[in-house]
């Protein structure tokens, strides 16, 4: 249907729509977005807009399970087919509960805090995958590890006594995996992204299928092809699995025959990826095209399953908000009597202080955003994707006549609209990096000016209305001023490309033209920066000097006054009816305003008698008589100023706005307008349609690559859009999103859940910063995370002082509550994460001679975790080469990586030689400066009398380095073993990293707060080619090296193993001898 033809649609029909809801599919055809899927026998239990339901086979009329606030997934059936497992959100934090099959009441069985909300690309917490062959355990991936908050492995969980989970042998694991017969093997995937919105993907965290036998400690890998291969299913003697290996690169049910080793595509979908497979007593049941379909193992046929959802949607149901917080733009009415807003894809005018607040588009289909109001105060411009794009629009302000179309978008994405001071003009900017006007009588529009080289969105008028002063990016990056005269057509440059100018403002006398540029130099004998400063340059050369010296004289006295007062006499020449410009030499005819202190500057607003600018969170005014400053107000976030520059409307914080008069001494307490009627009504069917189509259009028109990649973006449109009538929750629409673009095959392209996302208020559940293992009838101590109690984010509460607790103590109560090994002891703990609790503990079992501590327990052993492995693998670097080896894990490329690296380079920077772990690191910035640090080459030594010699740069590290890599390292994870292979550091060691180098920098959300993320800039090597995205930074020849799971299980470390080898090899290389 394409997305024009959506939105015209959605216009006509409005909330009619929702009387067809479920919508273009037949009756037979079934409801779709049935999630996550599993069988027993003749019925299936799957999630629908957040609940369980259950359906027979044959299909049919669904049952509703649950009914709860919190999202309900991963329901797995019991062998015996009594009990449903799922994961849950009863408590605020996701858990692990059981029900019966035949519906009651959720049994939470597990209470360990979960790692709290994700991303859509992060998946859920304490999912549960399986249950042991006999019934007697439940199987659950928890995000437990020291590696982040998306990285998991696996627990058992017992269905009937509860206790502690019981974590099994294998360090790391996906969210795919099941037992086979004898519940002595696993099928399953090492690394995890299945949840990710990459389709088609090649590269280092590429999944393949794994066996590990738990009773030998051994693992096998059964997929090795240049394929995405995940979710392992173990029915009878074969390996179900799936994989996107085929010539259509679709996902795909293929099996594995664990007797031959041959393995052989089962299904052939051609539209949509087979996702979320699962096996139970019946058959395999997945997803497709929102679909579930049944899989008999025994013929290899599948076929859809006609299942119809009826009932209460509570969350499709159209509601009533109060939209003053999802406010995105906002200006003031000349008189400043009233202010327009664009809120929720809607406009209101809202009073100053009497009448009503007026919804002025009502177009619940469409949105309006970026709003602004005429000088002369009869037209109101806004953008509107009635057409399906963003085109600009003018209205009459009393909403006397319809709308008229100005300037049609395209495929283009505009912004930033300013009115042109006789209100004759609107000029705005784009995504084209375009600088644009057009005349509204006339229609006749204006190319001012393009660039390759960044946003012009830095733009003011002149008083008459007749040019425009604007700042542009040279290709040195220096960003100088520029002047466009409408009456010539001719762009002129003021400013050279030696020093930063921005913010450029037409003083409305004629007589200046204002800036900031960042022209004073500060140099701490560490680094340096250029400060800025207001500036004003003459338009004209018959001014004289803008500030002449001040001499007190008396009144009457010929000759009294300031030097150079006939410039202020002739500056009412310049007047805003006819500016007068000397061109030549403008750029030289430039002095810093008095009085104003280098430091920072932004948004000038000249007022005739002066100026306003932003500096340190708040608005000044700057007078040109007296050359001071005042503060106006501060504390606000966004304004809008009236022509006549009297009057404000500003914004504090999020949902607070206000006018006040433009004097010192306003408060962001002052001028509140009342917006508790800024009411609108919501229809979530409706908004969720357009917010589809937003995903779609911000897609197409914010990625880097203008051909989309090579993808059809019109028919992917289609292809998923049917899906959009399906959703029942917003957690649903994300899906239907991360579908649609991760047909982009790219990496960092995601989908961000909306504020508004139904969930239920979390409890916070208490931690202990320690480990409990099951010895007898009670919980032993088995270990203490040393932590680092300085520092809030390494708090461990057994180790603060004063509170006497050992490892190998037992836990005997928790507020004075016994705890035995049939409680689970995080049961003790629900709200009461950062309270003080009272621990029991004894260094016997029993109760008799305990004593009691007093400890404020932890949110999250995150932290701690990972502190804890980076310990373990110093220490084991220490031992293996005797002292001679440093070891410097880097977890990210922000900043608690370069607090790791800065921290850690200096203690270790006289280590003979360096051992560098990029291994799980989750990126963040670009690490050129990461690099560097390590990579600074020794320039020169230093003798001084009585003292050691130093080398300049102080702290170098002149011996040999290593480091190692993982198909975890991600994003700045990759660039990081890149820059350190250019800079020709020494190996990398390990797997092939992640291959997402193509970055994001920010692009507009949604209307309802939720937002994607769009790759804007991809990664060229210095040759000029195409490098790292979606193919990963690969260890050098010689040093691939694979974390065996047994091994790792074991505490050994190969990786690390085979560096300090290398590293001692180099170590007895002259070169490196000191």
């Amino acid at each position: 249907m394409g997305p024009g033809r959506l939105l015209a649609l959605l216009s006509l029909l409005g909330t009619v729509l929702l009387l067809g809801w479920p919508g273009a599919s037949s009756a037979q055809d079934g409801t779709r977005l049935l999630r996550f899927p599993h069988i027993h026998g003749d019925a299936v239990v799957f999630t629908y807009g957040g609940d369980l339901y259950t359906a027979p086979l044959a299909g049919g009329e669904a049952k509703r399970l649950t009914s709860h606030e919190g999202l309900e997934v991963f329901a797995r059936y019991s062998p015996d087919g009594r009990w449903i497992a799922f994961s849950g959100e009863y408590a605020g934090t996701r858990q692990v509960y059981v029900i019966p099959s035949t519906g009651g009441t959720p049994r939470q069985l597990t209470f360990y805090p979960d790692v709290g909300p994700m991303p859509p690309r992060g998946g859920y917490d304490h999912l549960v995958l399986d249950w042991t062959p006999d019934g007697s355990k439940i199987m659950v991936r928890a995000n437990r590890t020291p590696f982040g908050q998306r990285v998991g492995r696996y627990y058992l969980v017992d269905p009937v006594s509860g206790g502690l989970e019981v974590p099994l042998e294998i360090p790391e694991g996906a969210s795919g995996a099941t037992f086979d017969a004898t519940g002595t093997k696993l099928a399953y995937n090492i690394k995890s992204r299945e949840w990710r919105h990459w389709k088609r993907y090649r590269a280092g965290r590429q999944q393949d299928v794994w066996i590990y036998d738990l009773a030998n400690h051994s693992s096998e890998q059964i997929t090795t092809e240049t394929s995405t291969d995940n979710f392992p299913l173990w029915v009878g003697d074969e390996i179900y699995f799936v994989s996107d290996r085929d010539e259509n690169e679709k996902l795909n049910l293929w099996s594995y025959d664990t007797g031959s080793g041959e393995k052989s595509q089962v299904t052939r979908h051609a539209e949509f990826d087979v996702m979320w497979p699962s096996r139970g007593v019946g058959g395999v049941v997945y997803e497709n095209g929102g679909y579930i379909y049944h899989l008999d193992p025994e013929t290899k046929q599948s076929r859809r399953l006609a299942i119809s959802v009826r009932g209460d949607r509570p969350y499709t149901a159209p509601y009533f908000k109060n939209v003053s917080d999802d406010v995105e733009s906002f200006d003031i009415s000349p008189s400043g009597k009233r202010v327009v807003f664009g809120a929720r894809g809607e406009m209101f005018t809202v009073p100053a202080e009497n009448g009503n607040i007026r919804n002025i588009s009502k177009t619940p289909a469409h949105r309006e955003r970026g709003v602004g109001w005429s000088p002369d105060g009869k037209w109101i411009s806004f953008f509107s994707d009635a057409s399906g794009n963003y085109d600009l629009y003018v209205a009459p302000s009393d909403r006397s006549a319809e709308p008229e179309r100005l300037v049609q978008g395209d495929a283009v994405w505009m912004d930033g609209v300013q009115w042109s001071p006789d209100s004759e003009w609107l000029a705005w900017s784009d995504n084209m990096n375009r600088l644009r006007a057009i005349e509204l009588s006339s229609k006749r529009l204006v190319e001012i000016d393009q660039t390759g080289s960044g946003a012009l969105n830095d733009f003011s008028w002149s008083g008459d209305s007749k040019w425009i002063a604007y700042s542009k990016n040279s290709p040195n990056t220096i960003s100088a001023i520029w002047l466009y005269s409408f009456d010539s057509g001719q762009r002129t440059r003021v400013t050279d490309d030696m020093t930063d100018e921005s913010s450029p403002a037409f003083d409305p006398e004629g007589r200046f033209l204002y800036f900031v540029s960042a022209r004073d130099f500060a140099f701490d004998g560490a680094g340096s920066n250029f400060q800025s400063r207001i500036y004003a340059a003459t338009l004209r050369r018959d001014f004289g000097h803008p500030f002449p010296p001040k001499s007190d004289e008396e009144p009457g006295v010929v000759g009294s006054g300031s030097e150079g007062s006939e410039a202020d006499e002739d500056s009412a020449e310049g007047s805003e009816s006819d500016l007068s410009i000397d061109l030549d030499g403008l750029g030289t005819r430039v002095l810093p305003l008095p009085g104003l202190r280098p430091g920072g500057y932004q948004g000038i607003i000249p007022t005739g008698d002066g100026l306003l600018y932003f500096s340190g969170g708040a608005l000044h005014k700057y007078s040109l008589d007296d050359r001071e400053s005042s503060e106006i107000i501060s504390r606000i976030n966004g304004l809008a100023i009236t022509p006549d520059r009297t009057k404000l409307a500003y914004r504090s914080g999020q949902s607070d706005f206000g006018i006040v008069n433009v004097r010192p001494g306003e408060s962001n307490d002052s001028g509140r307008l009342d917006l508790d009627g800024m009411e609108l009504r919501i229809d979530p069917k409706v908004e969720w349609a357009q917010v589809y189509h937003d995903a779609w259009v911000i897609m197409r028109d914010w990625f880097y690559d203008p051909d989309m990649h090579g993808v059809d973006w019109d028919s992917m449109f289609d292809r998923y859009e049917p899906l959009v009538d399906h959703v029942s929750h917003r957690a649903d629409l994300d899906y239907v999103i991360t579908e649609l673009i991760a047909e982009m095959n790219v990496g960092h392209a995601y989908a961000n859940s909306s504020p508004e996302m139904p969930r239920p208020e979390r409890v916070e559940i208490g931690l202990l910063g320690a480990e409990l293992q099951v010895d007898g009838s009670r919980y032993r101590i088995s270990n203490i995370f040393p932590g680092e109690n300085w520092h809030g984010e390494y708090r461990s509460p057994l180790t603060e002082p004063g509170i006497e607790v050992s490892e190998g103590d037992y836990l005997i109560a928790i507020d004075g509550e016994d705890v035995t090994a049939s409680d689970n002891p995080y049961s003790f703990l629900v709200g009461k994460a950062d309270r003080t609790v009272e621990v029991t503990v004894n260094t016997r079992p029993v109760a008799e001679g305990a004593r009691t501590v007093t400890v404020r327990p932890i949110t999250s052993e995150l932290g701690l975790r990972y502190q804890e492995w980076v310990r373990e693998n110093a220490a084991l670097v220490d031992s293996l080469s005797g002292g001679r080896i440093g070891y410097i894990h880097l977890p990210n490329t922000g900043v608690p990586g370069h607090r790791e690296l800065f921290e850690g380079y200096r203690p270790l920077h006289m280590k003979e030689a360096l051992i560098l772990d990029d291994r799980y690191n989750g990126g963040g910035f670009i690490p050129e400066e990461m690099a560097f640090m390590v990579g600074a080459p020794l320039l020169n030594y230093w003798a001084r009398r009585n003292l050691d010699i130093y080398s300049q740069p102080a702290v170098v590290h002149t011996g040999p380095k290593a480091l190692l890599i993982n198909g975890q390292a991600s994003s700045g994870g990759d660039a990081f073993p890149y820059y350190f292979r250019e800079l020709g550091l020494g190996p990398l060691i390990g797997e092939k990293t992640w291959g997402g180098l193509v970055g994001i920098s920010g692009n507009p959300a949604f209307v309802d707060g939720g937002s994607l993320s769009v790759p804007r800039f991809a990664f060229i090597d210095a040759e000029g080619n195409w490098a790292v995205e979606a193919e990963g930074v690969a260890p050098d020849p010689g040093f691939e090296v694979l974390d065996r799971p047994e091994d790792i299980a074991a505490g050994r470390e190969a990786i690390i193993e085979r560096a300090v080898e290398h590293l001692l090899q180099e170590l007895e290389n002259p070169q490196y001898q000191r």
